[in-house]
């Protein structure tokens, strides 16, 4: 017997000959599933479920033991219709694997009675396949059989219901008589298990207190914002909520949280599902539940503090760029993967005068401190990109590829419809979206511990940090993915669309044309732009390989004189008056 665990992102391990023997040598799927508190609750553990379920399709099904593959999954729960294991096991099934389905009860397979009816109906039935159940006999050609089958499914659907409702009622009685249900991790607090209450954590406290007087007083005559109260607490080795670094969006959120002035709310937040997702969503304000808990500061204290906060934003918000950047929203960072913006100009140091505009990569704002050093940790160390010159050099691409449109357009129709180019990016594509799903799913994880009060919002802070810059890159590469696989399936409309655009754009070429009407074109013909230290990847509405002659320099700085490893006969290495100089390599080279 092949025995398969199956987890969120699991990748198809058969090749299509391996599928081929599959399906002439298995002839029957086992499917065991257990939730978080399922084996505790009823007994059940997956290896006695695989066992109950092969002993029955030896003995009353004639199924030989090397003729069986069992799907197991753990802590997946049986109202979600995006199990991995389930999902599976409905591919097998597709691909001529298995005759008959076998589980140990009605609930391992769904605790939702319309998912259950139209697995059996639409995965089952549709494709022949014989579900053998262990504890309640299935017979789709006798009436009370089916009855009785489904009335499990409503039944195991109706007893979940009844369980969150009284855990849901049982939690707000407890906060009602003034206890906090559930383990809740807050900074300056240790939880009282016997009490179900926030005691005080002295040694934390004090951090707190510190934390509220530099804020408001300042430290040695000095004012102190977020973050430099997260560099100074870093400078004295004073230990973060997770140990080793200092946020600064970890001293806002401390700072902000009512709990300190004796305020702690229950109920915030509220599970939504809807197709298997499962969502946090914020309730009003009014539905928010009252627990008094030991105050750090009084309520005076604590509005003082909240409005010295906010001038920081107010401070820090900045006026909107003045300038057209050509690029804006198609730009990623090819170092972290993370959206680049619009930062702050270089200026003149006698006259404050501007002289340059720049790119930035998001990741590069973040506010980190390592504990004991004071050290600032970057999420993204390198430098910033020229706007005159990247949009320069970007817009000339643009300008000399139009000059010869007729490839293009062979480009276009030469790449359309190739199957191995179309399998490679749709394989690519499903990996990131598999690997996202997995990084999304034990990003709700977090969130879920978070609700329940088992970690605080601190912890929960420092969790997500790296997990949004995982994600982040992996949907930039799926975007990219998909631009591509557009580009493969081009039909004659688009097609049509993108040849008004160019000839339209090669009567203007001539002109002295104005910079946002340079971007109302950019974007039509450019999907996306990568920066990376010492190249350009950019990706058009075409997605033609192949490298372009290098823009004629001029005043627009750029020059030739730079080569890169990848033999590009393309550079740009002047980034003149505005800091140290900076390579940029552009060409196209797809994915």
């Amino acid at each position: 017997m092949i025995t398969l665990s199956i987890t969120k992102g699991y990748l198809n391990p058969y090749s299509a000959r391996e599928l081929d023997n599959l399906a002439a040598t298995i002839k029957a799927l086992i499917y065991a599933r257990v939730s978080t508190d399922d084996q505790a609750r009823h007994g059940y553990s997956l290896e006695s479920q695989v066992e109950r379920c092969a002993e029955k399709l030896i003995r009353d099904e004639s199924v030989k033991t090397d003729e069986i593959i069992a799907l197991v999954e753990m802590g997946e729960m049986g109202d979600d219709p995006n199990r991995p294991a389930l999902n599976f096991g409905k591919w097998l099934i597709r691909h001529g694997v298995g005759q008959k389905f076998a589980v140990l009860h009605p609930d391992r397979l769904a605790r939702n009675f319309r998912q259950q009816v139209e697995f059996i109906e639409d995965e089952l039935l549709e494709n022949g396949i014989q579900l053998v159940s262990v504890e309640v006999p299935y017979d789709p050609d006798n009436a009370e059989s089916v009855l009785f089958f489904n009335m499990q499914a409503a039944i195991a659907q109706y007893n979940k219901a009844k369980i969150l409702a009284n855990s849901k009622r049982g939690r707000r009685q407890k906060v009602k008589n003034g206890k906090i249900p559930g383990v809740r991790r807050i900074y300056g607090y240790t939880f009282d298990k016997q009490n179900d209450t926030l005691a005080v954590n002295s040694e934390e406290r004090d951090v707190y207190l510190l934390m509220v007087d530099w804020i408001l007083n300042g430290k040695d005559g000095q004012p102190m914002n977020l973050t430099s109260v997260a560099r100074e607490l870093s400078l004295l080795g004073i230990p973060a909520p997770n140990g080793d670094k200092w946020y600064q969006a970890t001293v806002s959120r401390i700072l902000k949280n009512t709990v300190y002035a004796g305020r702690f709310y229950y109920g915030k937040t509220e599970y939504k599902q809807k197709k298997g997702q499962k969502d946090i969503l914020k309730k009003p304000e009014s539905e928010w539940q009252l627990v008094q808990v030991p105050a750090y500061i009084d309520e005076e204290t604590y509005e003082r503090l909240q409005l010295k906060i906010s001038t920081f934003a107010r401070a820090n918000r900045g006026a909107k760029p003045q300038k057209t950047y050509l690029l804006k929203g198609m730009v990623r960072c090819g170092r972290c993967g993370s959206a680049v913006v619009a930062g702050p100009p270089s200026r003149n140091k006698k006259t404050g005068e501007i002289m340059h505009h720049y790119y930035i990569c998001s990741g590069k704002g973040r506010k980190v401190f390592e504990v004991g050093t004071g050290r600032e940790v970057h999420q993204c160390k390198g430098r910033n990109w020229r706007q005159d010159v990247i949009d320069d050099y970007v817009w000339r691409y643009l300008v000399q590829v139009l000059t010869k449109p007729d490839d293009v357009f062979r480009a276009i129709l030469e790449r359309q419809g190739d199957p191995s180019k179309l399998q490679e990016l749709n394989t690519k594509k499903r990996m990131l979206e598999s690997a996202l799903e997995e990084k999304q799913t034990e990003r709700k994880r977090w969130i879920n511990l978070n609700v329940k009060g088992r970690i605080s919002d601190e912890e929960l802070d420092e969790a997500l940090e790296p997990l949004e810059r995982e994600i982040e890159q992996l949907r930039s590469s799926i975007e990219l993915a998909i631009d591509a696989l557009a580009s493969q399936e081009l039909d004659k409309r688009q097609l049509d669309e993108i040849k008004a655009t160019i000839d339209a754009l090669r009567g203007y070429i001539k002109e002295k044309m104005p910079d946002e009407e340079k971007r109302k074109y950019a974007m039509k013909l450019i999907k996306r732009v990568v920066l990376h230290d010492d190249e350009i990847e950019i990706f058009t509405s075409w997605d033609i390989t192949g490298k372009p002659d290098n823009p004629d320099p001029d005043n627009g700085g750029t020059k030739t004189g730079h080569s890169c490893d990848h033999d590009s006969n393309n550079s740009n290495a002047g980034q003149r008056h505005g800091g140290p100089p900076q390579s940029v390599c552009g060409h196209h080279r797809g994915i």
